[in-house]
C-alpha cells in the first residue's frame, strides 16, 4: 500500500515570519539547494511540516541542516550565516505514515479519526500548493491584483479563488469558489498614509502622538512590510511611528513623519523617514474592514451567477482559475492526479415556501424570496407611544430631522402601530454622546413617559462606529433603554419602503410579532413545547491573545420567532463551548418561567465546526446539554420527560450555488509513490434559490444525514450529528 511520510521543520534561522517567504525558501531548498534529496518533491504546509512520498535521504540519519540563499549566489558552507542566507533544519517525525487506506476508510462512511483528517489535509495541501507558491494567499484562498479596486483608507480589493477538500460517500469533493480579500495599497508609504487619512496635503501627516489619527495610523501600519531606500530589497517590518523622530532629526520641508523599524529583541530601534519607505504589494489586511467600506466590499464581491460560474471554469477575470491550473500543477502531476473539467449537475428539491401570516387575517406566500407589504398590517403591532430622537449629524438641520421622524411615524401607523408624536428631538454632539442621550431621556421623563417603554432613535453620521458603540452601551448597559440607530446616508434618501423596514425593527424590539410562519415543520414542532438553539465561538484575530467569545441564542415562544441570548468568555482558540452547560441550564429555566412548562424538544444548531472536529464537539457539547437537563430536573424536582435533542452542525462554503465542485474519486492502485487518486473535476449547475440537496453522510456516522441548502444569499451545509426528535427522517 502506498504511504506518505512527514518531516518536521524544526526551525528557520533567522526566524521567518512571512508565510510567502517561508514558501519561497522551501521552494528553493527543493529545486536548487538539494534537488537530489527532494525528488519527487515534498509538499509543505506553510508552517512546520513537509510531506514526502518516500523517506528522505537526509545527511544526518533522519535529520538535515541546509543553508538557503534567496539570491542568485549559493552560500558557502560554514558556521557563520551570511546576510540573506537562511538555515533550515529538518527532522523526520515519529508519527505514522499517511496511507491510501486512510482516505478509503473515510469516504466509505466510517468514523473520522486523526489519520483520515491528516489524509484530508494532505489533499488540500496538494491542490493549493502550486497556487499558494505563486500568489498572495491566506492558506485557503489565493488572490491576484488583476482587476483590483482601490476603495480608500489605504486599501484595495483583490479577487481570487477559494479551494477546500470535503469528504463524501465514495469520493472526495474539492470545493472551488470565487473569493475577495482586502489588501494594503502598495507604493510610497507617504501616499498610503494620506489615503488612509483621506488627506491630499502631506502636511496632514504632522500629527501629535496623542492625536486619534496618529493612533489609528499607527495601528493600521503595524506589521506592514516595506522596503527602504537604504536597505534595498531587504524586507523590513513597521513596528511603530515616531511623530518627531526624537533625537533622529530628518528635515525636508516641514515637520516629518518617520517610521520605526525594530527587530523583536532589539533595544535600538531603526528610525527611517517615511518618504524613504515603500509598502510592498500583496499584503492581506487581516483586520475588520471599516464599516463605511462594507458596501464597497459587497459591491465588488457580488457577481451574477452565470459570470461567477464562468470565472471559476475559465478564469476570465484575469486570474488563472485553479480548475485550469490543476492540469499544470507539478505537485498534482507528481502525485499522478489526472483531472477532467466536465461539469456535473446536482439533483435538488425545491422546498415548499412557508406561508406568512400578517394582521387582519391576511396571508402571503413569498415568491423568489420577496414579498410586498404595501397595505399589510403587522400580526401583533405594538404601540409606539414613548419615543424620541437624537440627531448626531451636524449636516442635518432640525426641521429636516423633524420631517424624517414624521415620515417614519406615518409609515408605522400604516403598519398598525399606534404611534404618538416624539417626546422630543435633540441635537446631539459626537463628543458628548451620553450627555445628549441623557438630555432626551430627561425631557421624556419630564413629560410623564415611562422609561421602560422608551425607544431612542439615534441618527448617526456615515462613518461613526465609535458613536454607535457609545449609544448602544448607554442603552443596553447604563440606562436599560431601547435604541435604534439610523445611518445618515440612508435617512437622506429614505422612502416608504425604508421606513417600513425601520418599523419592522421597532415592532420586534417592543416584543410584537411582525408575522407568523405556517409550515409543516413548525406544525410538527408545536405539538410539544420546543426550543430552537444556536451556538458559536468567536475567536480573536491572528496573533491577538484575547479571550474567545461564546454565545447561545434560544427561542422562548411557540412560533420560534422570539429569541434571547447569552454570551460568555473562555480561553482563546478553544473550539468547544466551555460554558455550554450553564448557558443551556439558564435557557431552560428561563423558558419554563415564561411558558410554565419545560421543553420537550430542542433543535440545536452549532456553527463553526470542521469535519475533523465533529465527533469531539458532539461528545463534549451533547454531554454538556444532557448534564444541564439533569441539573434543572433535579433542582426543580420536575417529573416531565427530559428534552430530546437534534444536534446539527452548520457549515458555509459547502456546495454553494453557482460554485464549481471538484470530484476526486479514490483509486487504490499505486502510482508514482503518492496516495494514488484518479480524479475528475465537476462543475455544479447553477442552483436556483431555496434548493435542497440530500446525500448520505460524509464523515460523521453511517446514520446521520447531510443536507445542503442553497439560498440566494448564502449556501449552507447541515450535518445532523445526533437526532432524537426525527430519527433522521428528513421528510419531517
Amino acid at each position: 500500500m502506498t504511504t506518505l511520510t512527514a518531516g518536521s521543520m524544526e526551525v528557520f534561522t533567522p526566524d521567518v515570519a512571512i508565510p510567502r517567504k517561508r514558501q519561497e525558501i522551501i521552494h528553493k531548498l527543493q529545486n536548487v539547494v538539494a534537488p537530489d534529496i527532494f525528488s519527487p518533491r515534498a509538499v509543505y504546509d506553510g508552517k512546520a511540516l513537509l510531506y514526502s512520498p518516500r523517506p528522505l535521504n537526509l545527511p544526518a540519519e533522519g535529520a538535515g541542516n541546509f543553508n538557503v540563499s534567496l539570491s542568485a549566489v549559493l552560500p558557502k558552507s560554514g558556521i557563520t550565516q551570511p546576510r540573506g542566507v537562511f538555515n533550515v533544519k529538518l527532522a523526520e517525525t515519529i508519527g505514522d505514515a499517511v496511507k491510501t487506506a486512510d482516505m478509503n476508510r473515510l469516504i466509505h462512511g466510517r468514523q473520522a479519526d486523526t489519520k483520515t483528517l491528516t489524509a484530508t489535509n494532505l489533499l488540500q495541501l496538494l491542490i493549493r500548493q502550486d497556487s499558494n507558491q505563486r500568489y498572495t494567499n491566506n492558506g485557503r484562498a489565493y488572490f491576484t491584483p488583476e482587476g483590483k479596486r482601490a476603495i480608500g483608507a489605504g486599501l484595495e480589493l483583490w479577487r481570487g479563488y477559494f479551494q477546500s477538500v470535503r469528504p463524501t460517500v465514495g469520493r472526495m469533493l474539492v470545493n472551488v469558489d470565487t473569493a475577495v480579500a482586502a489588501v494594503y495599497a502598495s507604493g510610497e508609504l507617504i501616499d498610503v498614509c494620506m489615503k488612509f487619512l483621506g488627506k491630499n496635503d502631506v502636511r496632514a501627516l504632522a500629527l501629535d502622538e496623542k492625536s486619534p489619527d496618529f493612533r489609528a495610523l499607527q495601528k493600521f501600519l503595524e506589521k506592514v512590510h516595506i522596503n527602504t531606500a537604504t536597505t534595498g530589497k531587504r524586507v523590513k517590518t513597521v513596528h511603530g511611528l515616531v511623530p518627531a523622530a526624537g533625537t533622529f532629526v530628518f528635515m525636508k520641508d516641514d515637520k516629518e513623519m518617520t517610521v520605526q523599524l525594530s527587530p523583536k529583541k532589539s533595544d535600538s530601534p531603526i528610525v527611517v523617514p517615511a518618504e524613504q519607505c515603500v509598502v510592498l504589494p500583496g499584503q492581506l489586511f487581516k483586520r475588520k474592514i471599516p464599516d463605511h467600506l462594507t458596501k464597497d466590499m459587497v459591491d465588488f464581491a457580488t457577481v451574477k451567477p452565470a459570470d461567477r460560474l464562468r470565472q471559476i471554469v475559465s478564469g476570465d477575470m484575469g486570474t488563472e482559475s485553479p480548475v485550469k491550473g490543476y492540469a499544470n500543477s507539478e505537485f498534482l502531476v507528481e502525485a499522478g492526479m489526472v483531472i477532467q473539467t466536465n461539469p456535473i449537475s446536482i439533483t435538488g428539491k425545491i422546498l415548499e415556501t412557508p406561508v406568512l401570516w400578517y394582521g387582519d387575517g391576511k396571508d402571503m406566500r413569498p415568491r423568489d424570496g420577496a414579498w410586498n407589504l404595501k397595505g399589510v398590517k403587522l400580526r401583533t403591532p405594538v404601540p409606539l407611544e414613548c419615543w424620541g430622537a437624537v440627531n448626531f449629524c451636524p449636516s442635518l438641520p432640525s426641521k429636516q430631522v423633524e420631517q424624517f421622524m414624521k415620515s417614519m411615524a406615518n409609515v408605522c401607523r400604516t403598519l398598525g402601530m399606534n404611534t404618538s408624536p416624539p417626546a422630543d428631538i435633540v441635537s446631539g454632539m459626537g463628543n458628548a454622546v451620553e450627555r445628549s442621550l441623557d438630555a432626551l431621556l430627561k425631557s421624556a421623563m419630564g413629560k410623564g413617559l415611562d422609561k421602560k417603554k422608551m425607544m431612542v432613535i439615534a441618527i448617526l453620521p456615515a462613518r461613526a462606529p465609535a458613536i454607535r458603540t457609545r449609544v448602544k452601551h448607554w442603552g443596553d448597559v447604563t440606562q436599560g433603554v431601547l435604541t435604534q440607530c439610523l445611518c445618515e446616508d440612508k435617512v437622506k434618501r429614505a422612502n416608504e419602503q425604508y421606513w417600513g423596514n425601520v418599523g419592522l425593527k421597532l415592532n420586534a424590539r417592543f416584543g410584537g410579532y411582525n408575522s407568523l410562519t405556517q409550515s409543516s415543520a413548525i406544525d410538527a414542532l408545536r405539538k410539544d413545547p420546543f426550543i430552537i438553539m444556536g451556538a458559536d465561538v468567536g475567536h480573536p484575530g491572528p496573533g491577538i491573545m484575547k479571550p474567545s467569545i461564546t454565545s447561545l441564542v434560544w427561542s422562548y415562544d411557540e412560533y420560534a420567532t422570539r429569541y434571547a441570548a447569552f454570551t460568555s468568555l473562555q480561553h482563546p482558540r478553544v473550539e468547544t463551548i466551555e460554558g455550554l452547560q450553564d448557558m443551556v441550564k439558564r435557557a431552560i429555566i428561563a423558558f419554563g418561567m415564561r411558558n410554565r412548562t419545560s421543553p420537550r424538544r430542542i433543535v440545536f444548531f452549532r456553527d463553526g465546526v470542521s469535519e475533523g472536529e465533529f465527533d469531539h464537539i458532539l461528545k463534549i457539547e451533547l454531554s454538556a446539554m444532557k448534564a444541564a437537563f439533569d441539573d434543572v430536573w433535579k433542582e426543580r424536582n420536575l417529573k416531565d420527560p427530559k428534552p430530546t435533542v437534534t444536534f446539527i452542525v452548520v457549515g458555509k462554503r459547502m456546495i454553494a450555488p453557482e460554485t464549481a465542485l471538484v470530484t476526486v474519486v479514490l483509486d487504490l492502485s499505486p502510482m508514482r509513490g503518492l496516495p494514488t487518486l484518479s480524479h475528475r473535476i465537476s462543475i455544479s449547475k447553477v442552483m436556483q434559490p431555496s434548493k435542497e440537496v440530500r446525500t448520505r453522510p460524509a464523515c460523521a456516522s453511517s446514520t446521520a444525514p447531510d443536507v445542503f441548502h442553497a439560498t440566494a444569499s448564502r449556501s449552507s451545509h447541515y450535518s445532523v450529528l445526533a437526532d432524537e426528535n426525527f430519527q433522521n427522517d428528513l421528510v419531517k
